[in-house]
């Protein structure tokens, strides 16, 4: 913060008050204009540089003052906490979304909320889906209601106020498998390696994918064969990831190809 003196030019009364640096300083028009509500009772408008001159006054005929709250930072959510606030189904959807580069909204009152899940959502996929960064949108129940619901029959829309999947492009597709990946991360005691086991899984699918797209690339089209070869590779491999790891290459190349 920084300390200001200010003469009121109404009556001439001094007054002394704190500004945020930070505010002034990144102002990029160089020049702050700030309302004062003077201890003299009047009001009006000082303008201040980047170097904390007053570059001068305006009075005003009226001013409304306002209490700016500073926001919660984010929390840095479990595993299950992350879950729970989606509702299952909803968070083996949204993943699925995002692994095929599907658009997801997540809808909701609390915009806290929604930045928080949002967060902690995409922490889980890391670098992996950084060509899919718009595939997932948060946006709040008013913006939602104003919006033509034709516009986004094409999206997995998801109330997170009820943890309900209100839209599902996706309902046709199985998403056990991630269900499945999710519950065996959830099995793991250690909450903190919950989260930790979740993220190696997604980087393994798409290890998986490069390595299957690859073989498209060369002519081998039959998943079987493909998969025989990364097995004889990889003893261990997962089975469900490497399924999924199919559906996102098999997605992706179709892509290339419009």
């Amino acid at each position: 913060m920084k300390s200001l003196s200010v003469v009121c030019p109404v009556c001439g009364a001094k007054q002394e008050f704190e500004i945020p640096v930070k505010l002034i300083v990144e102002n990029i028009k160089g020049v702050s204009t700030i309302a004062v509500n003077a201890q003299c009772g009047h009001g009006y408008h000082i303008f201040v540089d980047r170097n904390f001159s007053i570059r001068g006054y305006q009075r005003s005929d009226f001013d409304i003052a306002a209490t700016v709250e500073k926001e919660a930072p984010i929390q840095d959510l479990s595993l299950p906490g992350i879950v729970r606030m989606f509702g299952e189904d909803a968070f083996a959807y949204a993943t699925h979304a995002l692994l095929l580069n599907k658009k997801a909204i997540l809808v909701g009152t609390d915009q806290q909320i929604l930045k928080t899940l949002f967060v902690n959502f995409i922490a889980l996929f890391e670098k992996e889906l950084a060509d899919s960064a718009s595939a997932i949108e948060i946006m709040s129940k008013e913006e939602y209601n104003q919006i033509d619901p034709l516009n986004l029959s094409g999206n997995l829309i998801i109330d997170l106020d009820f943890s309900v999947i209100k839209n599902n492009p996706f309902f046709a597709d199985k998403v056990k498998n991630e269900k499945d990946l999710l519950k065996e991360s959830l099995a793991i005691k250690n909450i903190e390696v919950q989260k930790i086991d979740f993220k190696d899984k997604i980087r393994d699918i798409f290890l998986y994918v490069n390595i299957i797209l690859n073989f498209i690339y060369q002519g081998q089209i039959v998943f079987k064969d493909i998969k025989k070869v990364m097995k004889e590779k990889k003893k261990d491999i997962n089975e469900k990831e490497l399924e999924l790891a199919w559906a996102i290459a098999q997605g992706r190349y179709a892509g290339l190809l419009k």
